[in-house]
């Protein structure tokens, strides 16, 4: 799910310091720069078009958007655009999406024709830089984008997908597989993402962290929920082994996505925060989320605890945080 917010973020949870949300293990800064690498010479073809695969939570996204913010990848290329495309799409809202990022304004009503053509005389003649993120489906690009964008000078498409077929399908020349993480390079990326930084403490808890990334399936994802939920706790293999043999984990009767690591990061929430994590299900996979909007609603609804000196607004601000730094959003 997107993010954005209508004003500054100016505000920061109290326990916003104990996770790093932004971290990446080595593997994917070492493919970013292969990546890039590969990337910039292929620059003044007509199409040229990168894979990422692998299995879902491994980190194909994060590594797309490692590539995607290169400083390189910013200065080769007059237009860039990132669209998140995902199991079900319209296809005049990611046509919408595309001409946005483009820089091109857009009217109401407008048709998939319509909007096909504006896009490409958009970028007639200039360069781009396109990701398409958690592809499906082969025929977002054979049949809605590789036509309109044909009327480029040059540019690079970067897939992200769980199905080699769906890159074959689309023309991918070059494919990275991101492979799961594993135990050792999973560890460190856990005890970096909770900002442990005594050596003491990354040796006493090595052996049952390495007990806990196993449990995370070598998925960074996973594992950096895991890190929100026991950056909460005392820096002990007591309070490490009672998260490790919670029930959560072995939840089977819910959806795949939600089994293990994120239900445990659910199931540790406070009664609060419980209570507000539910409605971003009215938001549908990848559309922006305004936060204020957000806020709002769990006022209305009454899931704002009241507290004396402080405003609604601002205390509904702080769960919204706290969701975040927990990697629920």
């Amino acid at each position: 799910m997107q993010h954005k917010a209508e004003a500054p973020l100016v505000k920061q949870m109290r326990t916003c310091h104990l996770v790093e949300p932004n971290l990446v293990g080595k593997e994917t800064l070492h493919a970013c720069t292969r990546l890039v690498e590969l990337v910039l010479p292929q620059k003044k073809r007509k199409a040229y078009k990168v894979g990422i695969t692998g299995t879902g939570g491994v980190g194909k996204t994060t590594l797309a958007q490692k590539i995607y913010n290169d400083q390189k990848i910013k200065g080769a290329f007059s237009n860039r655009a990132w669209i998140c495309v995902s199991q079900e799409y319209s296809e005049v809202a990611l046509l919408k999406e595309v001409v946005r990022n483009f820089g091109v304004h857009q009217e109401q009503g407008e048709s998939v024709g319509e909007l096909s053509s504006k896009l490409a005389e958009a970028i007639r003649g200039k360069s781009f830089f396109l990701v398409l993120d958690d592809v499906w489906q082969p025929q977002v690009w054979t049949n809605l984008l590789r036509v309109p964008l044909h009327a480029a000078a040059t540019g690079v498409i970067l897939v992200t997908t769980r199905h080699d077929t769906v890159a074959h399908v689309i023309g991918v020349e070059d494919v990275h597989r991101v492979e799961l993480m594993a135990l050792d390079v999973g560890w460190e990326l856990l005890w970096k993402s909770m900002n442990i930084n005594q050596e003491n403490d990354v040796q006493n808890l090595r052996h049952i962290g390495l007990e806990i990334v196993c449990k995370c399936g070598g998925l960074p994802l996973a594992i950096k929920v895991t890190a929100s939920v026991l950056a909460t706790k005392e820096r002990t293999q007591n309070e490490w082994r009672k998260i490790m043999e919670r029930s959560a984990w072995s939840m089977c009767n819910l959806p795949i996505e939600l089994r293990g690591a994120l239900y445990l990061s659910y199931d540790d929430l406070p009664r609060h925060l419980k209570q507000c994590f539910p409605y971003l299900t009215l938001y549908p996979e990848d559309q922006y989320m305004y936060r204020d909007d957000l806020i709002r609603l769990w006022i209305a609804e009454g899931f704002v605890e009241e507290h004396k000196e402080q405003l609604l607004e601002d205390t509904a601000e702080e769960y919204y945080y706290e969701l975040m730094y927990r990697n629920l959003l």
